[in-house]
């Protein structure tokens, strides 16, 4: 039987590192790619199809990529159609007609693993997990680094704060939705360190089968893996966030670092995983209440520019109409008075619409 081998993790966590690493060992990687980077100078093996149908899903939801709303994914759920899942058996089958092996990599899978889980097997594929791990506090410095290096310094605070978040909520959520299934969890370092121990294991526990002999002195693996790719050695000292959360992330790297210790599978951590998400959940609450002025505050101020907005348009549309009607046929029977009061009749409809109206 063909297997499907799903590869996540937060963003800057090594996805693209296993998903290329598997590519040059003669995996199938369905292209066309993602183009590389700055941030990803030696490419991103991620399929571009696959982003797709994962922002189509997270944009109907309100979601960002990696949403740290301890209620997003079931946001995501509502948002996963019929015709999602024949797209996926479509693509799969397309991909995996005459091979053995087919990866996936997408870190946004993570709202929509058991999507792709139902998919598998309804196109006769055996689905295996991949989930890369690397120390929260780097993730968030690679990112800040990459992505929000001109921000001054109380919009750099929260930036990290917001992305750790989003660590925590992406971290509890791909270990719960992948728990029971056939599983492995990699460190980003140990494949940077050294790779082969790590594919062999993924050999022995996931029954992958390489088209290189990986005990070889030289493979073209040797040369895509780069340790000078971990340009970033941060550490909790060099962010700055509370140590409510801080602790919180430390509590799910140690019990992830124990399922990556024991091929996937600790009901030890996974009880621990559990209460973190409990914990989790009471955190965003509490922090949820004391925004609780500033949240209404930024609703209100919403609604007000959305009607400026609309009343700006509508005042275009109402000009030009006018415009053309003078043009037609003259403004008789069509003052300033009767203009401006279908000016307001439709600014009211128009607004009562909008979101929040």
């Amino acid at each position: 039987m063909t297997r499907l081998v799903l590869i996540t993790g937060t963003g800057r966590s090594g996805t693209s590192t296993m998903s290329g690493t598997l590519h040059h060992l003669g995996l199938t990687v369905p292209g066309p790619f993602l183009g590389a980077n700055d941030s990803n100078p030696k490419g991103f093996f991620e399929s571009k199809w696959a982003v797709r149908f994962h922002k189509r899903i997270i944009k109907a939801a309100g979601l960002h990529d990696m949403d740290g709303r301890p209620d997003a994914f079931e946001s995501a759920q509502s948002q996963i159609r019929p015709a999602d899942r024949r797209k996926l058996v479509e693509f799969l089958g397309k991909h995996a007609a005459g091979v053995d092996q087919v990866v996936v990599k997408d870190p946004r899978s993570v709202w929509a693993q058991q999507l792709w889980k139902g998919a598998a097997e309804d196109a006769g594929l055996d689905i295996v997990f991949i989930t890369m791990l690397r120390h929260p506090a780097e993730v968030i410095g690679s990112r800040a680094t990459y992505y929000a290096s001109s921000l001054e310094a109380r919009q750099r605070r929260s930036y990290e704060i917001f992305n750790l978040v989003r660590w925590i909520n992406h971290s509890l959520l791909s270990e719960r939705q992948t728990r029971g299934e056939s599983r492995a969890f990699v460190r980003y370092t140990d494949m940077l360190d050294d790779w082969r121990p790590v594919l062999s294991g993924l050999r022995e526990g996931l029954g992958l089968s390489y088209a290189v002999d990986i005990a070889q002195d030289h493979t073209a693996v040797d040369d895509f893996i780069d340790p000078d790719l971990r340009r970033l050695r941060v550490t909790w000292d060099d962010l700055d966030v509370p140590e409510s959360v801080r602790t919180l992330a430390d509590e799910i790297w140690t019990a992830l670092n124990t399922l990556a210790d024991h091929g996937g599978d600790d009901a030890g951590a996974s009880t621990r995983l559990d209460a973190c998400q409990a914990r989790f959940e009471e955190l965003f609450d509490d922090a949820a209440s004391i925004a609780h002025d500033a949240v209404q505050e930024a609703r209100i101020e919403g609604r007000r520019l959305g009607a400026a907005e609309a009343r700006a348009e509508i005042e275009a549309e109402m000009r030009a109409e006018a415009a053309a009607a003078e043009r037609r046929d003259g403004l008789d029977g069509f003052g300033g008075r009767e203009l401006l009061s279908a000016l307001m009749s439709r600014v009211t409809r128009r607004v009562r619409r909008r979101p929040g109206g």
